[in-house]
């Protein structure tokens, strides 16, 4: 006998990807401005990658309050692999991204709602970011020369990543690599229509010495 399960499931236009990991001192900043964002057609996804501080516990206020928000929990994988968490249980027409120690701006996801709705041939879009912080903070490794440094505004910064569902779900998502953001960048840019976005909505904070750029920063100084 065929039993038939349903539970609601609702649609919404965007999936926004939030990334958890040790992030209790700060993650409500990020969350937060999401919940502010004046498009109100989207659902979040909160991806824990293992966190051994009180974030789990901090988080049940946000979901109890908010139906939209989703929360998945696993061990320790490293960012590229919770952000492809994050996209398998997506339900956006569109999917975007933010750590947890950046923010957006309000008018973020509308501003780029409004960009799609006007140029349908696009797939895939990217942003320069503000940036927060001292300015030798903005200087990171560089993919293609390790022992250099390179300035984040030439860089690919995946948190403004917004695009359709499908690039992220044909492209099997980000590798599990140093600066997956610009690896993904050159991989749909064979494939889609990928353009250059230039509102700096997305609110970049590199003054977190607990960031991955910050320790690999400190490797190389080590």
């Amino acid at each position: 006998m065929l039993i038939s399960i349903e539970t609601e499931i609702k649609h919404y236009e965007i999936s926004v990807i939030l990334t958890l990991y040790n992030s209790n001192k700060f993650f409500r900043r990020s969350l937060d401005s999401v919940l502010r964002q004046t498009y109100k057609n989207f659902e979040v996804i909160i991806v824990d990658d293992g966190s051994t501080d009180e974030t789990e516990d901090d988080l049940f206020d946000y979901l109890k309050s908010f139906e939209f928000i989703k929360y998945i929990r696993h061990s320790n994988r490293k960012h590229p692999l919770s952000l492809n968490t994050g996209i398998l249980n997506s339900n956006g027409k569109f999917i975007t991204f933010i750590d947890a120690d950046d923010e957006y701006k309000s008018e973020h996801l509308e501003k780029r709602i409004e960009y799609f709705s006007e140029n349908k041939n696009v797939d895939l879009i990217y942003s320069p970011a503000e940036l927060i912080g001292n300015e030798n903070d903005m200087m990171v490794p560089d993919v293609n020369d390790m022992n250099s440094l390179i300035h984040l505004n030439d860089c690919i910064i995946g948190g403004t990543f917004f695009g359709k569902q499908n690039v992220f779900k044909t492209l099997n998502g980000f590798k599990n690599i140093y600066s997956h953001d610009s690896e993904f960048y050159k991989r749909a840019k064979e494939t889609f229509t990928v353009n250059k976005f230039d509102l700096p909505t997305y609110i970049y904070h590199r003054d977190n010495p607990d960031s991955v750029i910050s320790k690999l920063k400190s490797e190389m100084n080590g």
